[in-house]
């Protein structure tokens, strides 16, 4: 071991620059302290990527130990060198390798070269059979590990710590005991011995070097694969993986019945309704519930064949959510599922369930990566047309994270060449090396995003070139189309590997010939066109000459196939055909250019037309090379009178963009070119029109320009704007406006400000003729926004918005709301720019007021897509209530805001209603792909965004004091959510009738709302309407009686929010009109009193107590009427009520209705009323032989004794609760005071009566001083019954019999 750290030592010292880029050290055995801290100090601390000690207990499952020659020590394995010693030395290689059984088949293609293994081979199948243990382990947490044996683990260089003895703790108290060795599975060591046994095995010829390491490993894996249970396999299937049997009890059992029933019941109308909507209401559930969802989706998978395809859909909308916490077992069935189901031989296995497994499969990756590759690599045992697909798609989806399984795979398809012999099978092998291709070509680009050691060029060469050389061999010369298509589009990513190499290019260079040859054949071209796209994107970035011939003769097939009128280009081969000349412009410029100018010399006029236009490309893409040669280009070709006067008409408006700018370059030469290439447009523009003064002006104006002065330079580009703008075809001002902005970045600041000039002038001038346009340019203008961040520039963008909007407004908003939400910060700045402009503002907000007001999505019945969508917000309306908050940030003035408040304030709050408890719409679709794999819910709250725009109207309108209220009571917090939302509209009503922003207009809007279908907007409408109640505005703008009769008519509503809200407003008529109370007393007690006994909703009939009590408190006995006794007997029923809240207002409604009564109901009050309610509340003390008692006296029908019943209670409570007692006595002793004589007359009895049945022992809290004193002023009191009683207790108190003394 020393010997080899000392030689990694050696090897990353002395120069400066290390002979290795990097270091990966694993540890075998124990490295001593001494040795582990010169490590530290060296150099090597700065380039070490690993550093690992492997635990030799990790190997419990070697049938026996292999004899191997030892191998101790370390093995440092560099990145980015030449192989080591190590790896030089096949012989060890071959010697584990031959040993291995038949049954490791994943690994079977990694064979030694004539040259040996290097590092690289190491490194993959380290990593492959490290990520299989691991997975592996994740099931079986004691896999790998020995009883008593301390873990060893990474150790940290800036922080080392001494290595733990490699054994066990001894038993002192059991020294016999047997301990396994890790060495040897057949060594049994007494405790006491096992120490010096170790050292002993641990140098033993068994020992276990790195070659034993990874035979155990890969052995571990086949045993797992071997014993895993295969009698419920389908003949024709892999074995499952370790975890992949379905454990624990079914669904039914583990979750709750309402997910589960939810979920079965939508995969059961698969059929009968729209697939895509029902998989997306699954995918909400899974938010919550995704162990749930996934569980009942795999086990229909397993039982439900005919659907298998629809649930794969649904379980791939799933996944394509965060899934990082997925339970490994449910990760482990879903990747053993899908890869059964997508190798599967037999005859009724179809093709769409094969792909839609795949599909599953590639979705699954994004989180799982490792797990998933391992998978496909652990099946690519022969030819498989599904599973070369998905590596495929892998490889393409994620193109960095393949790069450590590249080799591998590549490895194993050289191994099955000579198998792959049908031609579906080799379109799929080439799909698999068209894409793998392409992951490692955009590794080159972005290899320093990737986690993963670098890897050179010629590492992926070597595998690449052995497959290039038999497809090209055996391959092109096939008749299949589909086949060649394949071919053809596998080349081009190939080459461009290859072409980092100098060996293989000139093969390379020899195929371009059949490739353009292909462009003669009945295929689709635009793969031809691509494969030399990728050749040229590599020759050009590399700097990598073709040879002239080939350059030639790409030109010459470019050229052809843009003139053809014989095939109709797609829009895809157009623009990848115009690309590969850009590619060629840069490459080689002078030569492109040179071909280019030879085509405008044929008389063909097609070929003139399209040369032309190939010019124009290379203009307008501003291109390094031909920057220089550019004014010069567009000159030459305008003079040209060969030029064809359509094919220029086409172009005026994009040549005009790309030349204008430079009307104010830094030399003046170029300037005035400017102006002749300006003239020349113009008079083809205008060939049948005369110019006459035109001519004239840019003369003038070519004089102008020579001035060094840049604000002079800018009035004369200016004014040249305004004469071009006479001219101006307004059909082609989206081309303007593109070739404008697109040269903006790349040109000079000045040249740049002139761009910025003209795309202003043009739209001022011509913007009224551009409707159909709108759309198309505000696209470009956003979508250029990202790139132009500089102030000044960023400002040209934003006022060409104002400009257009002053010509079309309607169209300018329309096209603003389209943009998705949430609202990005470009769309937002587009949108305070229509805010900033006075003259457009209140127009604006107007216009979006309308949007929200009428809504594409209207109200309606709610159908079985309507449940599915109901808990996304309609789009249109919430754009424009985002565009609201945008626009109002950025008035200038208040005074809009002020004016339309009574407009914004209801509509604002109706989106508020709308949007409670809703999602963020879906984003438009518009590529197939995305429809078909569908998209995430954007993020966002929708209440939030519209409760946010509410409260910028407010705070612009002025109101920063009621602003500041709001937030600091946190009435949004309440408005935002569904169960609290109708408590912060009452409290929001509340603060705003306190500042007085609440007006006629405002309740006007808001009365139709409370018949809406829509129980939001109900349960708003109410609540606002029931908290008006309580101001007397209400009456004053004479609302009160049509409010009235909408809050009677909503104590009836359905919803039971809307219910408690009538209740309320109901009540709150005692503060808002209380002289109003009498007239409507009856009506109201109708109402309440029937609340009362509604048999669903606790909170209504709390409402209903408190609204009583309300209105009670400002009655009198006759007012109430015969709607006493419904009252009291609808009260009663709540004194036992399990509901605290509702049992305590029971008690305070009788109080108060004890209090209310005089003379019609005081005996059916204290007689009836008073006995039950006694009767109903002695249960809750407690007390079982005082309610035996209290029974005896209430339950019979003979005539009930008050004195008899009093001092039973008094005898029992002195016995069982004495505190009761004290209190009783306390309460007793305020009514001697009472203004009612009978009420004092039976206090002072009672009191009598407690101090009778009270033991002297008890009688500590009686303050006989004041008893006395009180008795004494009551034998004066004016009533002769309360004298005798005062008089008859004093008499039966004695002073000795109190005291004791």
């Amino acid at each position: 071991m020393e010997e080899s750290v000392q030689a990694l030592i050696n090897d990353f010292q002395g120069t400066p620059t290390f002979n290795y880029k990097a270091a990966h050290v694993f540890f075998l055995s124990p490295c001593p302290e001494p040795l582990f801290k010169e490590l530290r100090k060296s150099r090597i601390t700065k380039v070490i990527k690993t550093l690992k000690e492997i635990n030799m207990a990790f190997l419990p499952y070697e049938s026996r130990p292999l004899a191997c020659t030892p191998w101790t020590g370390h093995r440092a394995s560099t990145t980015g060198s030449a192989p080591t010693a190590f790896s030089k030395r096949t012989s060890r290689w071959r010697c584990w390798q031959s040993r291995l059984p038949h049954c490791v088949k994943p690994w079977r293609s990694i064979q030694p070269s004539a040259t040996g293994m290097d590092h690289e081979d190491n490194f993959h199948l380290a990593h492959a059979v490290l990520a299989k243990l691991k997975a592996f382990k994740a099931y079986e947490p004691s896999m790998g590990e020995w009883p008593g044996l301390p873990r060893l683990g990474s150790r940290c260089l800036r922080n080392p710590t001494v290595l733990t003895t490699l054994g066990p703790q001894v038993d002192a108290l059991d020294p016999e005991r047997l301990i396994q060795c890790p060495y040897d599975k057949y060594h049994r060591i007494r405790a006491c011995w096992f120490p010096y046994h170790l050292i002993k095995c641990r140098k033993a010829p068994h020992s276990v070097t790195i070659e034993v390491l990874f035979v155990a490993c890969l052995q571990t894996l086949c045993t797992y694969f071997c014993n895993v249970n295969t009698s419920s396999q389908v003949p024709g299937r892999s074995p499952s993986l370790p975890g992949a049997q379905w454990p624990g009890p079914s669904i039914s059992k583990i979750s709750g019945p309402s997910v589960y029933n939810e979920v079965v019941s939508l995969l059961a109308h698969m059929d009968d309704q729209d697939k895509g909507k029902i998989a997306l209401r699954i995918a909400f559930i899974a938010e919550t519930k995704l162990a749930i969802v996934l569980t009942v989706l795999l086990e229909k998978l397993q039982k439900d064949e005919q659907n298998r395809i629809d649930i794969y859909c649904v379980l791939e909308k799933v996944l394509q959510q965060d899934t990082q916490g997925l339970e490994r077992r449910l990760l482990k069935k879903i990747i053993t599922l899908a890869s059964n189901h997508m190798t599967e031989k037999t005859q009724e296995a179809r093709n769409e369930l094969k792909v839609a497994a795949s599909n599953t499969l590639v979705t699954l990756a994004r989180c799982y990566f490792s797990d998933v590759m391992l998978e496909l690599v652990y099946h690519l045992e022969l030819p498989e047309e599904f599973i070369f697909m998905t590596l495929g798609n892998l490889s393409s989806a994620y193109a960095l994270k393949c790069i450590p399984f590249v080799g591998m795979i590549l490895k194993v398809m050289i191994s099955m060449l000579a198998l792959v012999k049908d031609s579906r099978m080799r379109q799929a092998f080439c799909g698999v090396l068209e894409k793998c291709s392409r992951a490692v070509n955009v590794y080159f680009m972005n290899w320093e995003k990737c986690p993963f050691p670098r890897m050179g060029e010629s590492q992926f060469c070597k595998n690449i070139l052995p497959l290039y050389s038999h497809v090209t061999s055996n391959w092109l010369s096939c008749e299949e189309l589909e086949l060649k298509k394949a071919v053809i589009k596998a080349l081009g990513p190939m080459m461009g590997i290859l072409l980092h190499k100098k060996e293989p290019q000139n093969p390379i260079f020899k195929e371009i010939s059949w490739l353009l040859e292909q462009y003669k054949e009945e295929i689709d071209v635009f793969h031809v066109t691509k494969s030399l796209s990728q050749l040229l994107e590599v020759s050009g970035e590399y700097k990598i000459p073709l040879p002239k011939a080939k350059f030639q003769a790409i030109c010459s097939a470019l050229h052809n196939q843009i003139c053809s009128p014989a095939k109709q280009l797609s829009i895809e081969n157009h623009k990848e055909l115009f690309h590969c000349v850009l590619l060629l412009a840069r490459s080689s410029p002078d030569d492109m250019l040179a071909f280019l100018h030879k085509q405008q010399k044929i008389e063909h006029e097609a070929v003139r037309v399209v040369s032309l236009e190939l010019l124009r490309a290379i203009v307008g893409a501003d291109l390094p090379e031909t920057r220089v040669k550019k004014l010069l280009i567009v000159k030459s070709t305008l003079s040209d009178q060969n030029a064809t006067t359509q094919g220029t008409f086409d172009r005026f408006g994009s040549l005009i963009g790309r030349i204008a700018p430079y009307s104010c370059d830094s030399l003046a030469t170029s300037r005035q070119w400017v102006v002749d290439c300006i003239s020349c447009l113009l008079c083809i523009q205008g060939q049948s029109i005369n110019l006459g003064s035109a001519e004239e002006e840019l003369r003038c104006l070519r004089e102008a320009l020579t001035a060094p002065d840049p604000e002079a330079l800018f009035q004369a580009s200016s004014k040249m704007a305004r004469v071009v703008s006479e001219y101006f075809p307004s059909e082609q001002a989206t081309d303007f406006i593109e070739a404008t902005l697109g040269g903006l970045l790349s040109a000079s600041p000045t040249c740049a400000t002139a761009a910025g000039l003209w795309m202003k002038i043009i739209l001022k001038e011509c913007g009224g003729a551009m409707l159909d346009e709108v759309p198309d340019i505000l696209a470009i203008l956003y979508r250029h926004m990202p790139t132009i961040q500089e102030g000044s520039l960023r400002q040209f963008l934003v006022e060409a918005v104002s400009i257009l909007a002053h010509h079309h407004q309607e169209a300018v908003i329309s096209s603003l709301l389209s943009k998705r939400l949430p609202m990005d910060s470009d769309t937002a700045e587009l949108w305070r720019s229509l805010g900033g402009d006075p003259l457009l503002a209140t127009q604006v907000l107007q216009a979006l007021i309308e949007k929200i007001k009428t809504p594409t999505r209207t109200e309606g019945s709610i159908t079985s897509e309507t449940e599915i969508d109901k808990h996304l917000a309609a789009a249109e309306p919430l754009s424009a209530t985002c565009a609201i908050f945008e626009v109002v940030s950025a008035l200038q003035s208040s005074k809009a805001v002020r004016e339309l408040l009574p407009e914004l304030f209801p509509v604002l709050l109706q989106q508020v209603s709308q949007t409670l408890g809703q999602k963020l719409p879906l984003p438009t679709r518009s590529s197939p792909s995305e429809i078909r794999k569908g998209l995430q819910l954007p993020e966002g709250n929708p209440c939030r965004l519209s409760i946010k725009a509410l409260e910028s109207v407010l705070f612009k309108g002025g109101n920063e004091r009621l602003v500041r209220a709001l937030r600091k009571q946190r009435t949004w917090t309440l408005v935002e959510n569904p169960k609290t939302h109708h408590e912060g509209v009452c409290l929001l009503v509340r603060l705003l009738l306190r500042s007085g922003l609440i007006t006629p207009e405002i309740i006007q809007s808001l009365l139709p709302w409370v018949n809406s279908p829509s129980e939001n907007h109900r349960v708003t409408s109410t609540a606002f309407l029931a908290q008006l109640m309580s101001d007397p505005m209400l009456r004053e703008k004479k609302f009160l009686k049509p409010v009235l009769h909408i809050l009677e008519e909503k104590s009836h509503d359905r919803n039971s929010i809307v219910q408690q809200m009538a209740v309320r407003g109901l009540g709150n008529l005692v503060y808002g009109a209380p002289e109003k109370l009498k007239k409507h007393k009856k009506f109201l007690m109708v109402i309440l009193i029937r609340a009362l006994s509604d048999p669903f909703s606790s909170e209504v009939i709390g409402e209903s107590m408190k609204a009583v009590a309300k209105v009670l408190k400002e009655l009198k006995e006759k007012d109430i009427g015969s709607s006493f006794r419904d009252l009291t007997q609808e009260i009663r029923t709540y004194f036992d009520n399990e509901d605290d809240a509702l049992r305590l207002w029971s008690f305070v409604l009788f109080g108060i209705l004890a209090r209310l009564t005089k003379r019609k109901w005081k005996g059916y009050f204290a007689e009836q009323e008073c006995r039950a309610t006694f009767h109903l509340c002695v249960p809750f003390l407690g007390l079982k032989r005082l309610q035996t008692a209290v029974n005896e006296h209430l339950d019979g029908t003979a005539e009930l004794k008050p004195e008899e019943l009093q001092v039973d209670i008094c005898r029992h409570l002195a016995k069982e609760n004495a505190e009761l007692l004290e209190n009783l006595y306390k309460s007793t002793i305020m009514y001697f005071f009472s203004r009612w004589e009978e009420i004092r007359a039976v206090a002072v009895k009672l009191a009598g009566i407690i101090l009778e049945h009270t033991d002297r022992q008890r009688m500590k809290w009686l303050n006989l001083d004041h008893l006395l004193m009180s008795l004494q002023f009551l034998k004066k009191d004016p009533s002769p019954s309360v004298q005798l009683v005062a008089t008859e207790v004093l008499n039966d108190i004695c002073p000795g019999r109190v005291l004791g003394e």
